[in-house]
């Protein structure tokens, strides 16, 4: 059965899967989810997600929890899937990881594209069409992050 889940970064970071929101874990788990979202489909590396947890005061088994961390997500975004198995969602890269998102299932991509169509309109001289992609993207606001 194909599950859509949707990833929400414009307000509290939200991940609902088939119609029900998830709950997201320990800090340290939405901290790394948090920063997979921001980075939007890119890779982000290891490294990087150890210094988002620990700064410089890293312990030696960070690497460790960092992978326990994502694989605990891999599992709540699929639920039955395998362990050590990288899902559709979360595949590992080289040096880290990279989320699989796109404008439908992420609202900051939504986002970023409604305000290149804005702008673009706005280019063109339709102001009115404009502002309607500008409103658009704005109602994907949920509050504060």
């Amino acid at each position: 059965m194909d599950e859509t889940i949707g990833f929400s970064v414009l307000g509290p970071i939200r991940v609902v899967r088939a119609g029900s929101e998830l709950r997201l874990g320990a800090r340290q788990q939405r901290l790394v989810l948090a920063l997979l979202l921001a980075r939007a489909g890119s890779p982000v590396a290891l490294t990087e997600l150890v210094d988002l947890l620990w700064d410089d005061d890293a312990p030696a088994s960070a690497a460790n929890v960092v992978h326990r961390h994502v694989g605990v997500l891999r599992r709540l975004f699929e639920p039955g899937l395998p362990t050590r198995s990288a899902g559709r969602y979360l595949p590992r890269e080289l040096s880290g990881y990279r989320l699989r998102v796109d404008e439908e299932s992420l609202d900051l991509l939504k986002f970023r594209s409604l305000s290149r169509l804005a702008g673009r309109h706005l280019r063109d001289g339709d102001p009115e069409s404009a502002l309607r992609h500008s409103l658009d993207g704005l109602r994907l606001w949920r509050g504060r992050c």
